[in-house]
């Protein structure tokens, strides 16, 4: 009986370890599984930060092809116009204020003076290119010449 009694005892305490030693080993993996999750937390961090790093290269690449092509367009719209514009061109342009309109007063003044200038041709002088000394008798109108 004390040898039944051992062997009984024998196999309890060996299924007590065993249900211990499981118990363990279910801890362990439990801490395991935690690491992995905390591991792969990390991970997904580093793939975001990556993402967002090549989106924002991809803008800006793309911003600086944009802004290339539209400095090409402008110049080359710049030389069909026969104009080369400058970024301040833009800023300082003015509008040119029309010319006056031709009235009746402004006709005859100009009629006068192709008039006067028929009646009294400058004369012709040889390799001189300066304007004709006005005379007396017409010096208030010395301009018409």
């Amino acid at each position: 009986m004390y040898i039944l009694f051992a062997v009984l005892l024998l196999i309890v305490v060996i299924f007590g370890v065993s249900s211990g030693m499981q118990s363990y080993a279910t801890a362990q993996q439990a801490q395991a599984t935690i690491e992995v999750a905390q591991v792969a937390q990390v991970n997904a961090w580093g793939n975001l930060v990556t993402i967002l790093t090549v989106v924002l290269l991809i803008v800006v690449v793309i911003a600086l092809v944009a802004a290339a092509l539209w400095m090409m367009y402008s110049r080359q719209r710049a030389a069909i116009s026969g104009q080369r514009p400058t970024p301040y061109d833009r800023a300082l342009a003015r509008p040119v204020p029309p010319a006056p309109p031709m009235n009746l007063d402004t006709l005859i003044q100009l009629e006068m003076v192709r008039m006067l200038r028929s009646l009294n041709p400058p004369a012709p002088s040889a390799g001189s290119t300066s304007l004709p000394v006005p005379h007396e008798e017409d010096e208030e109108l010395h301009w018409l010449r």
